[in-house]
């Protein structure tokens, strides 16, 4: 049978979820046994070298050198209840350790054995069963200096990137307690943009939970495949595709069953929780199911308050703090959608007031990017405020649905200032502008294609 002990390191190998295990609080000490003590400091070895930052020896180099060595972890356990498990058994016989020598120590002197018992146990205490989250002075430096260190040898501790590299520059990419929320007016372009970002995460070859109540699932799953595709949306919907676009289509099929994806991506329907029922708790045990790389929400402000306020300002407030916790705890970053206020359409700019119901997710997110549709252009502006530790005004995109949303141009304050007062987008009706015979989109296509069969990586 199995230990926790040895689950844990499978858990480890099979995963590469050591800075996890790492922050939890877990150490060589945790491992009892001369095998798991060695792999664990192996691992972390590994991990912490300047050449190889931030890698995680796998599953056949491990057996090279522990031939006997299995993947063995209950799938049904999460990383957090297997670092339990282990603590719990090493404070286990240390409590029994302690008691023999306290016994020993009481056949000599009743007062020393008082002094063993009460200085043991509070070295016990201070292990704890619970996670380390306090940090000192002293080991925030050493955190610091170790994952510094990391960095510059070439470590990326980013879940993974933006697609835009004006974004990357400035961010190092969408990092693990990432609390980003995309508003903007209705019909700007929000959905398309979080579905945009979802369909990159596929192509990253990640995993992603989405809840939605603006879409049924399979609408976003169908916005989905035609970002994949590059193909008109209309044409998905309506069976119009050109044979670039179809075969791009089925192009992404072939490419979702050989790499694997079938089960990377799944879409909650709140429509199917009992009233009330699809609070963030809930959401945080799916996220403990099916163990995401991402969570994207389309419309935060439809989620329930497990805390029942009865005002939309404290609801909307209530669920935002929990998702802001909830990145914190599980160190999953959550993309989200909401609403911008009617005053938003005055004017440009990225005030945190104006975001929809409750400025306190001003206060909670990382950044707040609105999202404005530009009128007369198949552009789209993404104006960056709030942003805790990032300096960039925004930028454009191209927004054409489900074909192009690449990069189009750097924007500066002035700008937007400078910009319409008008905030619009046709969402509604996406392929209002598109030309489906344009050469250029069917040479995307061919290129899905390629790249497809081929079986590649988007980068």
């Amino acid at each position: 049978m199995a230990s926790h002990e040895l689950q844990l390191l499978s858990r480890v190998i099979r995963t590469g979820n050591l800075q996890k295990i790492i922050d939890w609080g877990i150490t060589e000490h945790d491992f009892l046994t001369n095998e798991g003590r060695t792999i664990f400091q192996n691992l972390v070895g590994y991990y912490s070298m300047p050449e190889s930052a931030g890698s995680v020896i796998g599953e056949n180099a491990i057996r090279q050198r522990y031939p006997s060595f299995i993947l063995c972890d209950d799938q049904g356990m999460t990383d957090d209840a297997l670092c339990l498990e282990v603590r719990k058994h090493r404070l286990a016989i240390e409590l029994d350790n302690l008691l023999d020598r306290t016994r020993s120590a009481n056949v000599v002197d009743p007062i020393n054995a008082l002094n063993v018992i009460n200085s043991g146990s509070l070295d016990l205490i201070n292990i704890g069963l619970g996670k380390n989250t306090d940090l000192s002075l002293g080991m925030a430096i050493s955190k610091l200096k170790e994952k510094y260190l990391q960095i510059v040898a070439g470590a990326n501790f980013a879940k993974g990137p933006w697609p835009w590299e004006i974004l990357n520059r400035e961010t190092g990419g969408i990092q693990p307690d990432d609390y980003i929320v995309i508003y903007g007016r209705p019909k700007s372009f929000k959905s398309w943009l979080l579905t945009f970002l979802i369909a990159f995460v596929v192509e990253q070859m990640k995993r992603a939970l989405i809840y939605t109540k603006e879409m049924t699932p399979d609408n976003i799953f169908n916005r989905i495949y035609a970002c994949l595709a590059r193909v008109s949306y209309k044409g998905l919907r309506m069976g119009l595709l050109s044979r670039d676009e179809q075969d791009a289509l089925f192009a992404i099929e072939r490419f979702v069953e050989r790499a694997g994806l079938r089960d990377n991506v799944y879409c909650l329907s709140g429509k199917d929780v009992p009233q009330g029922g699809d609070t963030v708790p809930w959401l945080r045990s799916k996220i403990e199911k099916y163990q995401p790389d991402y969570v994207f929400v389309d419309g935060l402000y439809l989620m329930s308050d497990v805390h029942k306020a009865r005002r939309d300002h404290a609801r909307v407030r209530n669920i935002s703090r929990d998702l802001s916790n909830l990145r914190l705890s599980l160190q999953v970053p959550i993309i989200a959608t909401l609403q911008a206020t009617r005053a938003a359409a005055k004017h440009q700019e990225a005030n945190l007031d104006e975001i929809s119901f409750s400025d306190a997710i001003g206060q909670d997110a990382t950044a707040a990017i609105r999202i404005i549709k530009e009128r007369g252009a198949q552009t789209a502006m993404l104006i960056l405020g709030g942003a805790r530790e990032w300096d960039l005004n925004g930028f454009r995109i191209n927004a054409d649905p489900a074909r192009d949303f690449s990069f189009h141009s750097e924007v500066t304050a002035k700008d937007i200032e400078k910009a319409e007062r008008q905030d619009v987008g046709p969402e509604d009706n996406p392929n209002a502008h598109a030309k489906p015979n344009n050469p250029s989109v069917s040479a995307s296509n061919r290129e899905v294609v390629r790249r497809m069969n081929q079986s590649l990586k988007w980068g």
